[in-house]
């Protein structure tokens, strides 16, 4: 059985795959190593995003503020030629944020939504992205 880590990694990476496709995004995968994990186009665009996908969590310890840890394995933070967006997974929900050069990326609860773009995995997102543009 796969490692932990990996297996939540993984998890995260296909909802996120998941959001953007029920979002009328096109998405592919890398096929050699790649500092993101997939590229994307928006419905309606031509041009692909380098998005780099990370699992989020809730800080109880910090009144329950949730953080995004953007950083490579070198322990440096993605920088603006590794990726273009994250997309944050957390307990099943998908967000997207722009990349800004930080190691950390805090958002509170309360403003989630504001700050980030959350994007649903239900498929009855992509018949209103089609209606749309009808």
């Amino acid at each position: 059985m796969a490692h932990e880590t990996v297996t939540k990694g993984r998890h995260s990476e296909l909802l996120a795959q998941t959001a953007l496709l029920a979002n009328g995004w096109s998405v592919a995968e890398p096929i050699a190593p790649e500092p993101f994990d997939l590229v994307a186009r928006a419905p309606g665009t031509s041009e692909w995003q380098r998005i780099q996908i990370k699992s989020a969590r809730v800080r109880d310890d910090r009144n329950g503020e949730i953080v995004c840890y953007a950083r490579k394995n070198s322990g440096k933070p993605y920088d603006k030629d590794d990726c273009d967006k994250f997309i944050a997974v957390l307990n099943g929900e998908v967000f997207m944020f722009d990349n800004r050069g930080i190691s950390e990326y805090w958002v509170g609860a309360d403003s989630i939504d504001a700050k980030w773009t959350r994007l649903s995995t239900g498929i009855e997102s992509l018949k209103l992205c089609e209606g749309a543009g009808a």
